[in-house]
């Protein structure tokens, strides 16, 4: 295991050495290892603490549904037998997955390049697409802090070395911690429609990886969806702008209205 100086931990977390200093004795710096009277080290991989501030608001942190009715999308239920995508539906949502990060492919190149044919954009992208084709591929999960980092570093095969690894400044740890508990706990009893946009739109906030976050988030999400036996979200990749203004919105002011709205209206195809 690498180690980093109080100094470096300092400089990275943009906190003074004396509160550095302060949180290894309070123990609050976890794998910190004690070196005589005054020299800590501290392993390169841990974030930076929390303060009390940040954590009471991720704990408070609340998000409202506004006004739903599910009568439509709960008839879409019953018709609805698969717990798989189809190969058109995985082409669909990788197309809105690059899309939202700007680049904008048509189902033709997609479908080429799960078919291994080159095509002439880069090698990245071309893997880019091969993973996220493969994660959808995996089937269902339950959601817990493992199948994160598991389609997490699924989507970065032979892309990076940090599949699965927390963004390393931040508060993502303990966000993700605080997402989860809340999943396990208020959000149980919600409509599976609303639990799933609750889920989404914190991935999207938190982006608790250093890479892949967007395809992560679209993976619970559909994840959530299928578990519950509901046909999967095709938002559209023409429908980027709009779908980004209603994160926006959740992630600002709470509201998750917007939001369920545009994935009810994505699952009964309007």
């Amino acid at each position: 295991m690498q180690y980093i100086s109080v100094k470096e931990a300092s400089e990275r977390w943009g906190i003074s050495e004396r509160r550095v200093r302060a949180l290894c004795e309070s123990g609050r710096i976890e794998g910190v290892t004690r070196c005589g009277d005054w020299v800590w080290s501290i392993p390169e991989s841990t974030q930076r603490p929390a303060d009390g501030r940040t954590l009471r608001y991720i704990k408070n942190r609340s998000l409202r549904t506004g006004s739903q009715d599910y009568k439509e999308v709960d008839s879409l239920k019953k018709t609805a037998r698969q717990n798989t995508l189809t190969n058109a539906q995985r082409t669909e949502i990788i197309c809105e997955i690059l899309a939202y990060e700007g680049k904008n492919l048509t189902p033709d190149q997609i479908r080429d390049v799960t078919r291994l044919v080159k095509q002439e954009f880069d090698l990245k992208t071309h893997l880019e697409i091969l993973n996220i084709e493969g994660a959808f591929s995996m089937g269902v999960a339950e959601v817990s802090e493992t199948s994160l980092k598991q389609v997490n570093e699924r989507l970065l095969c032979n892309l990076s070395t940090k599949g699965g690894v927390y963004a390393v400044s931040g508060t993502q740890a303990q966000e993700v911690e605080a997402m989860l508990s809340q999943y396990a706990g208020p959000w149980s009893v919600l409509h599976p429609v609303a639990r799933a946009a609750f889920l989404f739109s914190e991935l999207m906030r938190i982006c608790p990886f250093e890479e892949a976050n967007t395809a992560t988030a679209f993976w619970f999400l559909e994840n959530e969806l299928l578990r519950a036996k509901f046909p999967p979200v095709l938002f559209g990749s023409e429908n980027t702008s709009q779908l980004k203004a209603a994160l926006a919105s959740t992630r600002i002011r709470g509201n998750s209205q917007g939001l369920i709205d545009l994935i009810k209206a994505s699952m009964e195809g309007k």
